[in-house]
Parts: structure tokens; C-alpha cells; sequence
């Protein structure tokens, strides 16, 4: 599948680790995140504010998207982010049109740029951004300069926004993301469970395997996709007390649980329902999800056992 240079960004996170496993490593490949692991052709930027790694780019790379600052109250307190992200976009752009080269980037994007949506509602491409966090309009700030660079026939370019991935991955560290995740794991270790709110909540999830098919579909198919946002969603959306009780069915005990109100400094963005449609992308590349959110959970409690057993 890879014959010419692939940039992972963020190849130390949760989706870049479950990438790099599905790829066959080689000397085309080179990574690039804010700490290093043990890999070949391994480099330690943050790509946002030292921009030697531009130099790594050759004619017909693709880029992998996927470095971010996920911590969405830390972003919130930093005035300059968005900024920095724009002068990241604008240094790009002038890196690529003096360089002359053809390259090809798959942005790793987020459904909650469409803002505080509804069970109610079916959000699809169609429906108004309304980016409310500096999370969600630094995302939104590099779709829009990016898309209007591939307008401009410069680069190259797809957004997947992606609702709410999970999956299996015993070192995940991240801040205030990968929820699903968490509270498997906070289940499956015996510890109270904490819901804000009614749990009436609805969200989309993707298990991580289907996530790295479509990015490896979009990796082909960058002719026909170019220039378009796509949603990537589960085919339905399901409350948190849904949550508990698949994970608890998984692991045949009951979970302890109590229902909270939400923190008075909580982000509204954290109070949203979501219900997406992801026949889009199905439509451009017959791509849907193959693991329902019982059979995915199913799989990560079985790894937890697997590994706990193993060690």
C-alpha cells in the first residue's frame, strides 16, 4: 500500500500506536510526535510551534494527521493556541508552494465542531459548524485553511471527523478523551462509576479497527475524496447507561454507579448528545463498521483479561 513517503503525526498516540501495528514498517515511513518511543526514522517536534520537521516532507508524501492537544480544559485557558495553529497552517503552505511538491494529508478531525447537538437530531456533512471550545475551532481553523489550499490545487486533502474511537491499549494516557475506554477499565478494576446528569446522553462510537480501515481506504481513494469532510460515526448512538450495562453484561457482574449533577465548570460541549450519519463516506467508498459496541467491548474486556492473566 505504501510505496512513497508516509509522515505519521502523532504516531505515539492511541490511533497512531494502532496505525503503526497495521503497517508494515519501512523505510518510507517516519514518525514525528512530542516524545519518542523506539522506532526507526523517529523524530520529538511539536509540529505546531518548530517546524523543522517540514524538511522530512518529499514530492507524493502522504501525511498521516493525527497530532493534537486533546486536553480540552487546558486549551481553553491558553489564549494564544488558535494563533499558533494558524501561523502553523500559513508556514505550511508557504514551506509547500516554495518546495513545489505534491502531498497528500489525512486530518484526523472531531464530530463535536458541529457544537452542543441533540438525540433529536441526525447530524450529517450538511449541518452548521458551530465549533464552541479552542479544541474544536483549532480543528475547524486547519479544515478550512487546508480545504482551501487543495481548492488552490497546492495539496491535497480529506478531514475525518471522527466520533468518539475506542479500543484496546493498555498505555493510553490521554487527558479528558477516550471516555469509553476509561470507564471500561474503571469497571473492569471494581471502582464506583460516576454518571453526570441523567446517562441519557447519546454518543457514536468506532471501534479503533474500523477507524484504521477508513484512513487506509482514504489513502487510496485521496483522488476522489479530495477537498471533502467526512463524518465518521458508528452506524448508532447509544446513552451512557447503555455503556454500563453492555460492560457489565461483558463481565457478568453488576457495576457500582451513582448519578452526579454536572461540575459547575464543566465545558459545555461535555452535555451534548450525538447521533451522526456516516452514508458519505459509505457512499464515496463503501466503507461502514464491522464491530458493533457490544462485540468491541467484548474484545477489550477479553485483552484486559488476556493481559492481566499474562502478567
Amino acid at each position: 500500500m505504501i510505496n512513497k513517503n508516509l509522515l505519521i503525526l502523532g504516531h505515539s498516540g492511541f490511533i497512531g500506536q494502532n496505525f503503526l501495528r497495521s503497517l508494515k514498517i519501512s523505510k518510507n515511513i517516519y514518525l514525528i510526535s512530542r516524545k519518542k518511543i523506539n522506532y526507526d526514522k523517529e523524530y520529538q517536534y511539536d509540529i505546531f510551534s518548530n517546524f523543522k520537521w517540514f524538511n522530512l516532507i518529499k514530492n507524493n508524501s502522504t501525511i498521516i494527521f493525527l497530532a493534537f492537544d486533546n486536553n480540552l480544559y487546558k486549551l481553553e485557558k491558553d489564549k494564544s493556541y488558535l494563533k499558533r495553529v494558524n501561523n502553523f497552517c500559513e508556514a505550511f503552505k508557504k514551506f509547500i508552494d516554495k518546495k513545489k511538491i505534491k502531498v497528500s494529508i489525512i486530518f484526523t478531525s472531531t464530530v463535536t465542531i458541529y457544537g452542543l447537538t441533540k438525540k433529536n437530531k441526525i447530524i450529517d456533512e450538511d449541518f452548521k459548524d458551530n465549533p464552541s471550545s479552542n479544541y474544536d475551532k483549532s480543528k475547524n481553523l486547519i479544515e478550512k485553511n487546508f480545504i482551501k489550499y487543495s481548492k488552490s490545487k497546492l495539496i491535497k486533502f480529506v478531514s475525518l471527523r471522527l466520533s468518539n474511537i475506542y479500543g484496546y491499549y493498555g498505555n493510553s494516557s490521554q487527558t479528558n478523551r477516550g471516555f469509553l475506554n476509561k470507564l471500561i477499565l474503571q469497571i473492569y478494576k471494581n471502582k464506583k462509576i460516576f454518571i453526570y446528569g441523567s446517562g441519557n446522553n447519546l454518543r457514536s462510537y468506532v471501534y479503533i479497527d474500523d477507524l484504521i480501515r477508513a484512513i487506509k481506504i482514504t489513502i487510496k481513494k485521496i483522488n476522489k475524496l479530495n477537498g471533502k469532510v467526512f463524518i465518521i460515526c458508528g452506524n448508532r448512538s447509544h446513552s451512557f447507561m447503555d455503556l454500563i450495562k453492555i460492560v457489565s453484561n461483558s463481565l457478568g457482574r453488576n457495576v457500582l454507579y451513582a448519578k452526579k449533577r454536572y461540575p459547575k465548570n464543566i465545558n459545555i460541549i461535555e452535555k451534548r448528545s450525538f447521533v451522526g450519519n456516516n452514508k458519505l463516506f459509505k457512499k464515496y467508498t463503501n466503507w461502514q463498521p464491522k464491530v458493533n459496541l457490544v462485540s468491541g467491548i467484548n474484545k477489550i474486556v477479553w485483552l484486559l483479561k488476556k493481559n492481566e492473566y499474562n502478567n
